[in-house]
């Protein structure tokens, strides 16, 4: 805690979906709720900061005020508030003009609480400065006490409703938005249960009770989970397609890798160089071209009995839970069959009757295509191209199609 990590987090998570905000504006910055969206993110992650012990501590020693840090702490939380309330406004829509009054309705009421918080810290008296425990030490100090409380119904008003208003919205949004505003929400009722410690810890104060581990112990985590949630909640919607297009290479490099061996070295060279850092959409596209480049140079290798040898056979032995169809086998016998032919040491002549390649029409037979490689019938039918492919070389000359 004193280390400040549990407020330092939330300010970072908040900050990245702040940069991501602003990395796929692409002139959005007109849009009002754009910008509400991207305020509420830096206010929150101001606020976070600025209620750091280590950032309390440097704030003070710099000023030389005693608890200075504790009036710019809670103007953050109200400056964070407003820009909550701005932004449910700007969720509900409306006609432009209502709804610019009643922006400006918000803002001034908050910049009031902002007004009202110096002027009752400047005539309250805190002469011991307090990183952690501020609220709860002068919860009986005159006009500290009012300070703190003006904070706190400030931002207890703006997220409770703003948690209202998202629980609403919730059941109109799919997909990754809807995602996205559920952590939204969940982090703005982390807040509210932020809030309720807040005040438990004072009304216990009041009352002659010791309740300060509420204030000091349970309130920072849930203010980390708080900026945790309405940051990634934020973020989820700009980077959740991303997130699932990059999975989606993933899998299918992953899929195609035995059908990428079979074929390396074939076609012409691959120019480009791909890193070990480069996402496997990168990756995916490098191994169509290898794949597409291998088929080519093994098309007029593709001998159509070989297919249908194998094609009987794997109908005759049934077809494993790894491979749904026998025609995926069949042609995973041919390709590899031509993949020998087409390497052999000297000119192979072509089939007597070519057979052709269907298995790269869709995306999931092409991964059923690389999965049958495995077939125990696939494996018989490249040892016997090897063996028919040695045979010719020994007697020097190409062999016929059987």
């Amino acid at each position: 805690m004193e280390n400040g990590l549990v407020f330092y987090i939330p300010t970072a998570v908040l900050l990245l979906a702040c940069g991501l905000k602003f990395a796929t504006l692409h002139g959005e910055w007109r849009d009002p709720l754009v910008t509400a969206g991207v305020t509420m993110l830096m206010a929150g992650a101001i606020a976070c900061f600025l209620a750091a012990p280590p950032t309390v501590r440097a704030v003070n020693d710099a000023t030389g005020i005693s608890n200075f840090s504790g009036p710019l702490v809670y103007s953050g939380m109200s400056a964070l508030s407003a820009s909550y309330l701005v932004l449910m406004l700007y969720w509900q829509g409306g006609r432009p003009e209502r709804l610019r009054r009643r922006v400006q309705w918000v803002v001034g009421a908050y910049a009031l609480v902002i007004v009202g918080i110096v002027v009752l810290f400047a005539l309250a008296d805190v002469p011991v400065e307090r990183v952690r425990d501020l609220d709860t030490y002068y919860a009986n100090t005159p006009f500290m006490r009012e300070t703190i409380l003006l904070y706190l119904i400030g931002h207890s008003v703006a997220s409770t409703t703003l948690t209202v208003v998202g629980l609403r919205w919730i059941r109109k949004l799919r997909g990754p938005a809807r995602v996205g505003l559920i952590l939204i929400v969940g982090g703005f009722a982390f807040d509210v249960v932020f809030l309720a410690a807040k005040f438990s810890a004072l009304a216990a104060r009041w009352s002659g009770h010791d309740w300060d581990w509420l204030s000091t112990a349970f309130a920072p985590p849930m203010a980390l989970l708080a900026g945790i949630c309405v940051g990634t909640g934020f973020a989820l919607p700009r980077i959740g397609p991303a997130i699932g297009e990059t999975f989606l290479a993933w899998q299918r490099c992953r899929q195609l890798r035995p059908l990428c061996a079979e074929l390396d070295g074939l076609g012409a060279p691959i120019t480009a160089v791909v890193r070990w850092w480069d996402p496997p959409t990168v990756r995916l596209a490098q191994q169509e071209v290898l794949i597409g480049d291998g088929v080519i140079a093994c098309a007029p290798y593709f001998d159509q009995e070989v297919r249908r040898t194998a094609h009987a056979e794997a109908r005759a032995a049934g077809v494993g839970p790894a491979v749904q169809r026998p025609e995926a086998v069949a042609e995973a016998a041919m390709l590899t069959a031509a993949r020998i032919r087409v390497t052999a040491p000297h000119e192979a002549d072509p089939p007597a009757e070519v057979g052709r390649l269907t298995s790269l029409a869709s995306t999931a037979r092409m991964a059923e295509l690389a999965r049958a490689l495995s077939s125990p019938i696939v494996a018989r039918a490249r040892a016997e191209a090897a063996e028919r492919t040695a045979a010719e070389r020994a007697t020097g000359r190409s062999g016929t199609p059987r």
